[in-house]
């Protein structure tokens, strides 16, 4: 999925959690999906952001709404491969922001990435977001790994 550019199976993938899941996640009530954000470079040199592409097909196939841009990096990081679960929790630690002009009133949040090792990335976005008002951050991810 990383390196479809064409994010076809992004969208794929997408369908399938809206199908098997989409029951679990309407009674979540969330107000809106937001995909977990790609540094600028980062979705330059891989030319695909499967997170992008799973919340889209998944807000589309559930009738939500979808904040592409609602989160967005602070600076870049090093890669999390290779990293033990403190150095990437450490990696992580407030490189997130909410877009200026946006305005959170305690909505429900689907947060969706591709894929989930440490729960990082996840748990960083989740905590931003709750900081700026979010009352709820439910996650879905297509895969979990094994910290290796």
């Amino acid at each position: 999925m990383k390196e479809d550019a064409t994010d076809r199976l992004a969208g794929a993938f997408g369908k399938l959690i809206a199908l098997r899941f989409g029951k679990t996640i309407r009674e979540l009530e969330p107000d809106a999906v937001v995909p977990i954000p790609m540094h600028v470079w980062r979705r330059l040199s891989r030319r695909a952001n499967p997170p992008v592409s799973l919340a889209a097909t998944i807000g589309r196939q559930l009738g939500l709404p979808v904040e592409t841009n609602l989160l967005s990096w602070q600076r870049d990081t090093s890669a999390q491969l290779g990293l033990s679960q403190q150095g990437r929790f450490r990696n992580m630690r407030d490189v997130m922001r909410v877009r200026p002009g946006y305005r959170l009133d305690a909505p429900r949040l689907l947060l969706v990435d591709d894929i989930l090792t440490t729960g990082a990335t996840c748990s960083e976005a989740a905590r931003v977001l709750k900081r700026s008002g979010a009352a709820e951050v439910s996650v879905v991810v297509v895969g979990r790994t094994p910290i290796v």
